[in-house]
């Protein structure tokens, strides 16, 4: 039996940061990997969503060429093919993971992972059955695409967001349920590349638990570019005739179930999510890290969890900028501790009075600060417009170096850039 200090089940973003990191620190290291390399994220998630969106975009830009005097026609696009340039892109970022576990030396096992007691894991392979001793087990295993209420995939008419994303035709009708990031996303690109898109949510706002006023302004973009926007919707399902495809995006579930954790009698919550204090189970030998705990269901919270676990440090009050891929983009980030402050100052911008948005053709939008009226001190900031994505990552420095109004005046900004709207708004 092969014997090791580490052995980490899941090869996504937490899981081979994880690996890599032990590995560099002379450790000896196993990853078990049930799918591809690169977890969800890699393959069903942040990477094929955002290279969709990215043609998309193109597409669009060309549309509007006009703008700077070119003309440009776009012939009819074969969605086959657009699929087929992003899982070659996936394919080949796979294959970048997998090159950094093996040049660190890092043993990649392609199978499932089961607990046969709190040091020895069965392992399941194509080809064979065979066991591994572990020192120390961390478990990466990630989540699954969450359906509704009597409602199951049939991978046909009713999708997941990993369905949606290997499509090779787009939908003439397309019911999206679920008006969070993924649903508010997909909606997105769908409806750009000629589906007609109704998004529902059951909240009474897109991004439930997002600032009001942000989602409330793409309600109104979505609804302008042709998606139907239905929110407080308590029957999703109404008139489901209507669709050719119904996207179900209603969150995430845990995916530790194959695990067979309760040979170990490993404590889970109630959603089945591995319950951790600082990133340590109830077994003294075994950790959890990324999506599997339910504290967070982003790539970069569970690469931060595999820094914390394999330095031994905590960033818990890290802000976690946030961002949503849609036409614009929307983004925002706030202090973990923005919920204590009382006296809090708010101050917009708008897109339209900076030159750079004028130049691009990106006028939609607005940027959103508050700040301690007390201190001034930044606390927060939201964004609707172009390149929300990338302006986000200023804003979280700023809040993370708790810097106020006036530290923010010692420093200049390029002109023209779209990230004076950020100085002049806190101005």
């Amino acid at each position: 039996m092969d014997k090791y200090d580490i052995a980490v089940i899941g090869a996504g973003p937490a899981g081979y940061n994880c690996a890599i990191n032990f590995a560099k620190q002379g450790k000896k290291v196993v990853i078990i990997e049930k799918d591809n390399l690169g977890g969800t994220c890699l393959n069903n998630g942040c990477i094929p969503t955002k290279f969709l969106w990215q043609a998309a975009k193109t597409k669009q830009k060309i549309s509007k060429s006009s703008e700077y005097g070119i003309k440009a026609n776009i012939e009819n696009i074969n969605f086959a093919d657009v699929i087929a340039k992003k899982n070659k892109l996936v394919e080949n970022l796979a294959k970048g993971v997998e090159r950094l576990l093996t040049s660190n030396k890092v043993d990649i096992i392609k199978g499932i992972a089961s607990f046969k007691n709190k040091n020895t894991l069965n392992i399941k392979t194509q080809n064979k059955n065979f066991e591994i001793e572990a020192e120390n087990i961390v478990i990466a295993t990630g989540s699954d695409c969450k359906s509704i209420p009597g409602i199951e995939f049939d991978h046909k008419k009713y999708i997941s967001s990993t369905d949606a994303l290997n499509l090779t035709e787009v939908p003439k009708n397309m019911l999206v349920i679920g008006g969070g990031a993924i649903g508010v996303e997909l909606s997105s690109i769908f409806s750009a590349f000629g589906a007609n898109v109704t998004l529902r949510e059951i909240c009474p706002q897109l991004l439930p638990g997002e600032d009001v006023d942000l989602a409330t302004e793409l309600a109104k973009v979505l609804a302008r570019q042709g998606i139907k926007v239905e929110v407080n919707c308590k029957e999703s399902l109404q008139n489901e005739e209507k669709f050719d495809k119904i996207l179900i995006v209603a969150g995430r579930k845990s995916a530790v179930k194959v695990l067979e954790s309760e040979k170990i009698n490993l404590s889970l919550d109630e959603k089945f999510f591995v319950k951790t204090k600082e990133l340590s189970t109830d077994i003294d030998n075994i950790f959890a890290i990324g999506d599997v705990t339910g504290k967070g269901f982003l790539a970069y919270t569970a690469e931060q969890d595999a820094i914390n676990l394999t330095t031994k440090s905590s960033h818990q009050d890290n802000p976690v900028p946030k961002a949503v891929f849609s036409f614009p983009p929307v983004a925002s980030v706030k202090c973990a501790d923005f919920e204590k402050y009382k006296n809090i100052v708010y101050n917009k911008k708008l897109y339209s009075t900076n030159a750079r948005a004028q130049i691009e053709g990106e006028r939609t939008g607005w940027i959103k600060v508050a700040t301690d009226k007390d201190t001034k001190k930044i606390l927060g900031v939201w964004i609707l417009g172009a390149n929300a994505d990338e302006l986000i990552n200023i804003a979280s420095v700023m809040i993370k170096a708790n810097m106020k109004i006036d530290d923010l005046a010692r420093n200049m900004f390029f002109h023209p850039g779209l990230a004076e709207i950020i100085f002049e708004t806190i101005h």
